[in-house]
């Protein structure tokens, strides 16, 4: 067999077998760009998951950088918080413009109707935020809705106690009535830990001691919502409600539905861990 003959038989056989070499080295080089993608990714999903509400993915619910804070209130599922809200408002004032006006009780209805609405703007503007400056643009403006909701929730109060007094009627008479009590009680609470602990932290023992009863505050707020709601039910199935503004309890339910649905698949899962 001639030197070339030889030469090609063993270039025949070796190059193909560097080819083949070649070829399995960068397939392995590939798996383990492959690999460490996915292990970065796997780095990076974590935090998302933080964000994470109950319903929905990550983003829906999550302010993003340069995005303006009034866009929190439309974000996600708010629209039909939102659309609960302002029914509920347009409904207890329609209803009370339509009959006779009653001073001063007239504007307990109607004042805490707005106040609803204050307090569920002020949960909605605060839910998406996460960064350093987005909470604290978010809690200012939380603040601003809840002195609203405050001021309307307790003239509210100070109208049915003036009215009351006036007509010699005794109190506490309806489930309405004692919920009512239990609720303005709560929200004097919630209001005075909600300012002090973020404004002035030093009487918790520092800020990490504040920070550590937010998830509380947070809680406690969800639970008002729905107990402002549970008492617009109960509010309809009173004798003013029911006999003089004509309210449907199966309307006031549906409001209260829009609302919860507007705004609990919004809640991220680890703002509110207390266990």
């Amino acid at each position: 067999m001639s030197t070339g003959w030889v030469l090609a038989i063993a270039e025949g056989v070796v190059i193909p077998s560097l080819s083949i070499a070649s070829a399995s080295f960068k397939q392995r080089q590939n798996q383990t760009i492959m690999s460490s993608q996915d292990t970065t990714q796997a780095a990076t999903a974590a935090p998302a998951s933080e964000q994470e509400p109950l319903l929905g993915r990550p983003g829906d619910v999550t302010q993003r950088e340069g995005e303006n804070l009034l866009h929190n209130l439309v974000a996600g599922t708010a629209p039909l918080a939102q659309v609960g809200g302002f029914i509920l408002v347009a409904l207890v004032w329609g209803t009370v413009f339509t009959h006779k006006i009653l001073i001063p009780f007239s504007f307990h209805p109607l004042l805490n109707s707005l106040a609803i609405l204050f307090a569920l703007e002020a949960i909605l503007v605060l839910q998406p935020t996460h960064e350093p400056g987005q909470k604290r643009g978010g809690t200012y403006v939380h603040a601003s809705f809840v002195a609203l909701a405050a001021l309307c929730f307790y003239g509210a109060l100070a109208a049915v106690l003036v009215h009351k007094k006036r007509a010699g009627m005794p109190h506490f008479e309806s489930p309405h009535a004692i919920l009512g009590v239990i609720i303005y009680s709560i929200l004097l609470v919630q209001g005075f830990i909600g300012f002090t602990q973020y404004f002035l932290p030093g009487l918790y023992g520092g800020l990490d001691n504040a920070k550590a009863i937010y998830k509380y505050h947070r809680v406690s707020g969800y639970l008002l919502l729905t107990l402002f709601l549970v008492n617009v039910v109960l509010a309809s199935v009173t004798d003013y409600g029911s006999h003089i503004l004509n309210l449907k309890t199966w309307g006031v339910v549906v409001i209260g539905v829009l609302v919860i649905a507007g705004v609990f698949p919004r809640i991220k899962k680890q703002k509110i861990q207390i266990f």
